[in-house]
């Protein structure tokens, strides 16, 4: 027979420490982004995002003449975009959503 030990102090101190640490990491993680964090955080041009995703109806914020773009919005917008393009079909820069599926702007 087979007999297991659990620390519970241990678990609970290894439990406390990865809780720790995805609370840091979500702190970290930034709720909008500007312009040129979307662009690092996409790695493609401003025209780009301007030409073919805004276009197309990504949503943005502005305050004064800066825009800003929700984190979470972004990734939804793009997993939906990304959902519709096929294996031939699949260069943003040749992207068009038809206009009853724009959203938003």
């Amino acid at each position: 027979m087979l007999n297991v030990q659990i620390n519970e102090k241990y678990v609970n101190d290894l439990l406390e420490k990865a809780i720790n640490e995805r609370l840091e990491k979500l702190a970290r993680e930034k709720y909008f982004l500007t312009y040129n964090e979307l662009a690092e955080y996409l790695n493609i041009s401003r025209p780009i995002i301007e030409d073919r995703l805004i276009k197309n109806g990504m949503k943005y914020y502005r305050v004064g003449s800066k825009y800003l773009f929700k984190k979470s919005e972004i990734d939804a917008f793009l997993d939906d975009m990304t959902e519709s393009m096929s294996a031939t079909n699949n260069d943003i820069k040749f992207f068009t959503r038809l206009k009853g599926n724009v959203e938003g702007r």
